[in-house]
């Protein structure tokens, strides 16, 4: 029988927070996996969102987990278009609140991140969160 439960590693890289000011995931390094899939979580937004006021959500990739550029290369991501600065998703009205957004990464770089980029006067905030998840792993059971 095969299984998704011994073979995926669940990282949170953003940890849930009303959200003013752009921020950063923790890097995810997939060394032992094959796939990766980020998943930024968008609460309900504290301020009027527009195309002046808006929340970003981008991608971005490294080779040593320190130096980072937008990945815009639409073969290296699943789920996308990308544009030129890895924006996956804008949320620029309160029909696209209240929402998850994902992107999967299929390109060279060992590590990823998610950035969630603020535009605009976001005084009250949005809550935010993020989670990574790691599929394909070359030992399982994983821990």
């Amino acid at each position: 029988m095969r299984d998704i439960h011994h073979g995926l590693k669940v990282v949170q890289t953003l940890d849930p927070a009303q959200t003013t000011a752009t921020r950063y995931g923790a890097p995810v390094d997939r060394k032992g996996f094959e796939a990766v899939e980020h998943i930024v979580c968008i609460g309900t937004a504290g301020d009027e969102l527009s195309e002046e006021a808006a929340i970003a959500c981008a991608i971005e990739d490294s080779e040593d987990g320190s130096t980072w550029a937008a990945v815009t290369e639409p073969r290296e991501v699943l789920g996308g278009p990308v544009d030129e600065d890895g924006v996956f998703a804008t949320v620029d009205d309160v029909a696209h609140d209240q929402r998850d957004y994902r992107i999967g990464y299929v390109g060279p770089a060992r590590y990823t991140r998610v950035a969630v980029i603020l535009t605009g006067e976001h005084e009250e905030g949005t809550p935010v969160a993020a989670l990574a998840l790691l599929g394909n792993a070359n030992l399982k059971p994983v821990n």
